[in-house]
């Protein structure tokens, strides 16, 4: 397949940024590993491993689609009309960050050391300086649905609307193919390990998201997946179907509930003094529990709305 490069106007910086210390929440309610979900109309809850949860009071109702956490208290949230949110305090407070757009955000990830990414509605842009500032990478016409960034490495993967796949390497924006009914991707730490789920599909890279090796995926439409240091990897979606993918390519298939889920994620055990505890939610706002790093789930709270990003605050975040 032949690769179309599209030049980009910044580098992707690595092993700049400055580890930032923990704020004033850093110990408190939104520290030491508890989910931070968001969705619809305004909807962001703090959830914990024994079920507690606690609405966070947002003056705006813009749906928020997806939220990316680094270091101990550090996490942005996207949604429509340009809403960046933006906590440096473990979410003791969110303030909103200017971004040069009013598109739609759907996606975001960052990186320990190096940018954080924001993309959506013919929009993907970079920051280097945390958020003070923003630079447009895309072309104004691509739309971007997911986006993944390796913790420890520049590997920056991203998936438009129609199913395309692009890699950042070399201040380029390289395609690396079209994937029909990809709609989420993730990346393990050290840059290689990747894999791309979506419309009864599942595919895992070894070598960065430069090829791909389709696996049998089963009867389900996969919105989320998360990818661990081992290479096993768990994708939720339609109708409650959860899968569980090994680092060898061995797929099993599990249903949590009947409503379509839409976001997962869990914290490596060892990070997590030593309880992986997870998350898994989506339609009609009922949350999934795990803490043996998603062999078995248990219902949670019902945050009312539906969620459609989630992530944990100072464990092993997207």
């Amino acid at each position: 397949m032949k690769a179309v490069v599209v030049c980009l106007g910044i580098a992707l910086a690595v092993g700049a940024c400055k580890k930032s210390s923990p704020g004033p929440g850093g110990g408190g309610p939104g520290g030491g590993g508890t989910g931070w979900l968001v969705g619809t109309s305004g909807l962001m809850v703090n959830v914990h491993a024994d079920g507690d949860a606690t609405g966070y009071p947002l003056a705006s109702t813009e749906t928020l689609n997806g939220i990316a956490c680094r270091y101990a208290g550090e996490a942005w949230v996207v949604g429509t009309h340009g809403t960046l949110l933006y906590t440096n305090d473990a979410g003791a407070s969110w303030t909103p960050q200017a971004v040069p757009t009013s598109a739609n955000l759907r996606t975001l990830a960052t990186q320990d050391y190096g940018p954080v990414f924001v993309a959506g509605d013919g929009v993907f842009l970079t920051s280097n300086d945390t958020g003070a500032s923003w630079t447009a990478l895309g072309n104004g016409t691509v739309s971007f649905r997911a986006v993944a960034a390796a913790q420890q490495a520049p590997t920056v993967l991203a998936l438009s609307e129609d199913g395309t796949l692009w890699s950042f390497e070399s201040n380029q924006l390289v395609n690396r193919g079209s994937f029909a009914g990809a709609r989420a991707i993730a990346i393990a730490p050290d840059g290689e390990s990747a894999i791309l789920v979506g419309d009864h599909l599942i595919a895992r890279s070894s070598d960065g998201g430069h090829s791909w090796a389709p696996l049998v995926s089963g009867d389900a439409r996969f919105d989320d997946v998360r990818l661990d240091e081992d290479g096993d990897a768990v994708a939720v979606g339609s109708a409650g179907a959860l899968a569980h993918i090994s680092a060898a390519g061995q797929v099993s298939l599990q249903r949590i509930g009947t409503a379509d889920l839409h976001t997962l994620h869990i914290a490596e055990a060892d990070e997590d003094a030593g309880s992986a505890a997870g998350f898994a939610a989506g339609d009609g706002g009922q949350v999934f529990i795990t803490v043996d790093g998603g062999l078995t789930w248990r219902a949670g709270p019902n945050v009312g709305r539906t969620v459609l990003g989630l992530d944990q605050i100072g464990v092993a975040h997207r």
